[in-house]
């Protein structure tokens, strides 16, 4: 009787363990796939923002800099033919506007045309935005992705066109569209930092080459709801 008791707890404690273990080892390799999965994510939307691709450029450098505890990174890409600078392909997440539900991270992409910083592209890297309202920030050709792609960087007000910027809000989203506009606005300031044109406008990366300073407060950070936004 109290061996069988004995062999029941037995088996009863290897099949917890080794239930215990199994789930360890799967979310250790969920998690793995999808750090793989965003880095492979990231990778593609270097070149896309810039209209290349892998078979036609390679990216010679990554930079990191720091506002507070948030990161842009910039990378530079150039033509495998010559060797020349495409753009660059900037990392950067809303730092003084917050989406709806969080933060959202975008992939920017500026060249240099004709002395201009033209936007080459952007792609949505991260967010939780409603669907079917903030969320089509990510949908191709969308009211925010027409109000900068083509655009001339150093002459974009970077707020909603109601407030007398150049972004044409998602509709039912005017915080989502802020968020978006300080991202692209924090990606072009990485721009800046990344190749020494930081100049006293205040446009600019903490400690960056220039000497010029950020002007985001990190201790005054906001998430804002308009009077009327539905989202």
């Amino acid at each position: 009787m109290k061996s069988s008791l004995k062999n029941m707890v037995l088996v009863l404690f290897t099949i917890t363990a080794i239930s215990a273990l199994l789930v360890a080892l799967v979310q250790n390799m969920t998690k793995e796939a999808i750090e793989n999965a965003n880095i492979q994510a990231k990778n593609i939307a270097k070149f896309k923002v810039l209209n290349t691709s892998e078979d036609e450029a390679v990216v010679t450098s990554d930079t990191t800099r720091l506002i507070g505890d948030f990161a842009i990174t910039v990378s530079t890409v150039k033509r495998l033919a010559d060797d020349t600078t495409i753009g660059y392909a900037v990392e950067a997440p809303s730092i003084t506007k917050s989406g709806y539900a969080d933060r959202i991270t975008l992939m920017v992409g500026f060249a240099e045309e004709d002395g201009k910083c033209m936007v080459q592209g952007v792609e949505v890297l991260s967010q939780k935005e409603t669907p079917g309202l903030g969320a089509n920030m990510t949908k191709a050709g969308n009211s925010l992705e027409r109000s900068i792609v083509g655009k001339d960087a150093s002459m974009v007000e970077f707020s909603v066109s109601k407030e007398g910027g150049s972004f044409d809000a998602l509709t039912g989203s005017t915080i989502s569209s802020r968020a978006y506009a300080n991202a692209i606005e924090t990606a072009y300031a990485g721009y800046l930092w990344a190749t020494h044109r930081l100049d006293t406008s205040e446009e600019a990366v903490e400690d960056a080459p220039s000497g010029a300073s950020m002007t985001y407060d990190i201790n005054e950070l906001e998430t804002e709801k308009g009077e009327g936004d539905h989202e």
